[in-house]
């Protein structure tokens, strides 16, 4: 029987590292509160929990993204930005609370 790809402590902090502690998606800064494994290809749809499948989110973003790809998850933010703008509505980067001190 192969062996369950996996992804160890140590992957993940060398991950965090080469992503400069930053969001992979947003680009804020990580945090041990807030920051969220992901995978990349999500597990509901044939992604593998394996280190080369995963990225460091932001926990909000992370939700937000949910089980989408990155690209669905892209195009859907751009979609909303777009419609927002159009729409005249607030700026939304000034309505998201900053990450909790920590």
């Amino acid at each position: 029987m192969p062996k369950k790809p996996s992804v160890s402590p140590k992957q993940i902090l060398a991950l965090i590292e080469s992503q400069q502690y930053r969001c992979a998606l947003s680009g804020r800064e990580l945090s041990p509160e807030t920051a969220s494994l992901d995978h990349v290809i999500p597990l509901s749809r044939g992604g593998v929990h394996d280190i080369s499948n995963v990225q460091v989110l932001d926990y909000r973003v992370n939700a937000a993204k949910g089980t989408m790809t990155v690209e669905e998850f892209v195009a859907m933010c751009r979609d909303v930005a777009i419609h927002a703008e159009r729409a005249g509505l607030p700026a939304v980067v000034a309505a998201v609370p900053p990450p909790p001190e920590g």
